[in-house]
């Protein structure tokens, strides 16, 4: 069964509109309780608490992060993105410290998901958030 698309476009914009408050409390309220995450680094979540218990600390420390989406699809119930994960600040070029994935959701009605994926390249991440805190940590010893 495929819900409304208003229906599903409102859901999505509440997942980023929590995401973009770092209230990821909130995010996970707007899973189903049987939600399964799968984050193929650190593994498949089953259910809205498990996904909390983790997804909560793991998200604490990156204050300061944002996350543009690229381009989103929605078919049926399924929601496809292309998602920027943004780091504070710039690099003396100019250009973002940021690394992009893409996620699937699926659209479970009463404004929850029942699922999610997230795929992105995780040696670029660790590239990417290295030269970062390398960056920063130059920038704080030149005072």
């Amino acid at each position: 069964m495929s819900h409304p698309r208003s229906e599903i476009e409102a859901a999505f914009r509440a997942t980023r509109t929590a995401q973009d408050a770092d209230d990821w409390n909130a995010y996970c309220d707007l899973l189903t309780e049987d939600a399964v995450y799968v984050e193929h680094h650190f593994g498949v979540y089953r259910g809205r608490e498990a996904i909390r218990a983790w997804l909560v600390p793991v998200m604490k420390p990156l204050v300061g992060w944002s996350y543009p989406t690229e381009w989103c699809v929605i078919d049926g119930d399924r929601v496809v993105f292309l998602w920027w994960n943004r780091l504070p600040g710039r690099r003396a070029d100019g250009s973002f410290y940021e690394f992009s994935g893409i996620t699937t959701m699926l659209y479970a009605g009463g404004g929850r998901f029942s699922h999610q994926e997230d795929v992105y390249n995780f040696e670029l991440t660790r590239k990417v958030m290295a030269e970062w805190a390398a960056d920063r940590k130059r920038e704080a010893a030149r005072g």
